[in-house]
C-alpha cells in the first residue's frame, strides 16, 4: 500500500524571495516567490502583466547575479510569451539554490548545469545521480532534491483555479474518481491532481503518462489500477490557495 504521510508543515512565508525546508530527512525543497524574483533579481523591469506580455531578449546583464549559463539564456531566449521565460528561469533559480548549499561540487551558479533524461527528468550535470525534480505555477516555483541516490522524488506545485474545475475533472481523472471527488471541495481536487503528476515525476514519465492511468483513492496510489507499494505521498497548501504534492 501507498503510505499517505501526515501534511506536511512547512512554514512558508508567502513573501519571501526563496525558502528552503527540510520536509522529510533525505530531501530538500526551494520554494520561489516569482513576483519577489522580479523585484530583487532582474535588473530589467518586468511588471505584473508578465502573463499576457511578448518574450523579452535576456543576456547575463538583465540578472543582478549571474546564475544562468550561455546555453540556458539560449534557452529563455527562445521561449515565445514571457510567462514562459519567466517561469523557467525561477524553476533554475530555486534548483540553483539547492546546488550552491547541498551539492558535492559546487561550481559558479552559471556554470552549475541542469540537463533532462529522455523522458524530461532534471538532474544536474555535476551530480548526476542525485534526483532532481522542478515544478512551478503563477506566483511560485518550487525545486526538491534527493541527497542521496536512492531518495528519488517527484513534486507538483498548481494554483487552486476553481473556474478550472470541470476541464481537470474531465482531463486527468477517472470515472471512479469523479464519483469520489463529486462531493469534494477545490483544494481536494488539486491536492489530489498534483499528486498525480508527482507520481508521474516520481516515476520520470512526466508528460508520457495519461494520468487518467494514475488514481488517487482512499489515499492510495493506484497505476492501472494496481496499488503502487512502497510510495510516500505528501501533501500540503503550503501558500493560500495553492497545493503541493511530493511523492518520494
Amino acid at each position: 500500500m501507498t503510505l499517505s504521510a501526515p501534511p506536511l508543515s512547512l512554514r512558508l512565508d508567502p513573501a519571501a524571495l526563496i525558502s528552503i525546508r527540510r520536509p522529510v530527512p533525505g530531501y530538500r525543497l526551494a520554494f520561489v516567490s516569482i513576483p519577489r524574483l522580479l523585484e530583487t533579481c532582474l535588473v530589467i523591469s518586468v511588471g505584473p502583466s508578465f502573463r499576457t506580455a511578448p518574450p523579452l531578449v535576456f543576456d547575463n546583464d538583465a540578472f543582478c547575479e549571474s546564475f544562468l549559463s550561455p546555453d540556458e539564456i539560449g534557452i529563455v531566449n527562445g521561449f515565445k510569451a514571457l510567462k514562459k521565460q519567466v517561469e523557467w528561469i525561477a524553476g533554475r533559480y530555486a534548483a540553483k539554490q539547492l546546488a550552491r548549499q547541498f551539492l558535492t561540487a559546487q561550481p559558479p551558479l552559471d556554470s552549475t548545469r541542469i540537463a533532462y533524461r529522455t523522458k524530461g527528468a532534471p538532474y544536474f550535470t555535476s551530480d548526476p545521480s542525485l534526483p532532481l525534480s522542478i515544478s512551478h505555477s503563477w506566483d511560485y516555483a518550487v525545486a526538491g532534491l534527493g541527497l542521496a541516490p536512492a531518495r528519488v522524488l517527484g513534486l507538483d506545485l498548481e494554483k487552486i483555479r476553481p473556474d478550472s474545475r470541470n476541464t481537470i475533472l474531465q482531463t486527468a481523472f477517472s470515472g471512479r474518481e469523479m464519483d469520489d471527488l463529486q462531493n469534494k471541495d477545490n483544494r481536494e481536487l488539486f491536492l489530489r491532481w498534483t499528486a498525480k503528476e508527482a507520481y508521474l515525476k516520481y516515476i520520470g514519465m512526466g508528460f508520457h503518462e495519461s494520468l487518467k492511468r494514475i488514481e488517487i483513492l482512499q489515499h492510495t496510489i493506484f497505476h492501472d489500477a494496481r496499488p503502487v507499494p512502497s510510495l510516500t505521498l505528501h501533501s500540503h497548501l503550503p501558500f493560500p490557495a495553492y497545493a503541493f504534492s511530493m511523492v518520494c
